[in-house]
């Protein structure tokens, strides 16, 4: 993947330095597929052809392998392309943006408290502005087009094939679901259109099937699942709110009829952030969603709510100014 060599900041770093860090994943797991790809791209571009060439021979031979270890090895390799690739568009100055765009709106609204008359009402109209742009910066990180659906490369696709690779091998099954849980973020990220398949299952709908087998099958006891179980409830309800579908129309989710808490969900969408708070409370994705979740009901509901307006905002801004970076949280990598 050369995440560690070829990103940005990484190359301001001497080769020595990379060498180092790699060997250093290497010792963890010696058959890691996209460690040995990076030491092999390093060596070579480094004019050590012959250590270049043994590696080529131990990736080729993995690749080659029908070992259930090596399965597992292949499918993690295309996992962690698919991961990264997901989160690609996580970019600096996105980011930078999110973080301008707020301190903007607090000082519009700084100089609102004290104006008057007509300067006042310019005010509001550029805080309204500034809110909007907001959102629309939030969506524009949280979303891709619909060719990225399409692209062999594209994180849907490669967390599918690493996902069926796993499927009939001795991989943890909660370490599985946590995969599956970068799955249906990559699927939720989708526009909502039909897909050519022999179900028809809509984008947004196979997003929720997939976070609610992640809720399923991840242990409530357990904090280190905490937070998957926490944003799946968050991107189901964001889902079902911003598709703009009544609960009757889930005609789909016809499996789960006898489930009282899916059910419950489906009929009140807003419970999912109940849900997601009693899991993990002040966690920014869950903030995130449920202040977007709320300005649509705002925005596009049968009333104007100014309540869900108000929360709106102020979840949007607790998202943010407790993580300004949009932590990405850990995987839990294989012992």
């Amino acid at each position: 993947m050369m995440i560690i060599v070829d990103s940005p900041s990484q190359k301001r770093r001497n080769k020595a330095n990379n060498f180092e860090k790699l060997e250093r994943k290497m010792r963890h797991n010696e058959n890691h597929l996209n460690t040995l790809a990076d030491l092999e791209v390093l060596n070579r571009n480094s004019n050590l052809a012959e250590k270049a060439a043994i590696l080529e021979e131990r990736i080729d031979k993995i690749l080659k392998s029908s070992d259930p270890n090596d399965i597992i090895e292949k499918a993690i390799c295309v996992l962690e392309q698919g991961y990264a690739s997901l989160f690609e568009d996580y970019t600096g100055s996105g980011i930078e943006a999110q973080q301008m765009l707020l301190e903007s709106l607090q000082l519009i609204k700084d100089e609102q408290r004290t104006a008057l008359g007509e300067k006042k009402n310019v005010l509001c109209q550029a805080s309204n502005y500034t809110l909007d742009a907001r959102r629309l910066m939030f969506q524009a990180l949280n979303c891709k087009t619909n060719d990225s659906f399409f692209d062999k490369n594209s994180s849907v696709e490669l967390l599918e094939k690493g996902l069926q690779y796993l499927s009939n091998t001795s991989y943890p099954r909660e370490k599985y679901y946590i995969w599956k849980f970068y799955y249906a973020m990559a699927y939720s990220r989708m526009p909502d259109i039909e897909v050519a398949t022999s179900n028809k299952t809509s984008i947004s709908e196979t997003a929720v099937n997939l976070f609610w087998s992640v809720i399923e099958n991840l242990p409530k006891d357990n904090e280190c699942f905490t937070i998957y179980r926490a944003r799946s409830y968050a991107y189901i309800g964001h889902i079902l709110i911003s598709t703009h579908k009544p609960s009757d129309a889930y005609q789909c989710y016809s499996s789960y009829e006898n489930d009282k808490q899916f059910q419950a969900l489906l009929s009140t969408p807003l419970s999912s952030f109940q849900c997601a708070n009693n899991e993990l409370s002040d966690d920014e994705v869950v903030l995130s969603r449920e202040g977007m979740s709320l300005w649509l009901l705002y925005k596009f509901g049968p009333a104007k709510n100014i309540e869900y307006l108000e929360k709106s905002e102020r979840q949007l801004s607790s998202s943010i100014l407790q993580k300004p970076c949009l932590r990405r949280f850990d995987f839990l990598q294989p012992e």
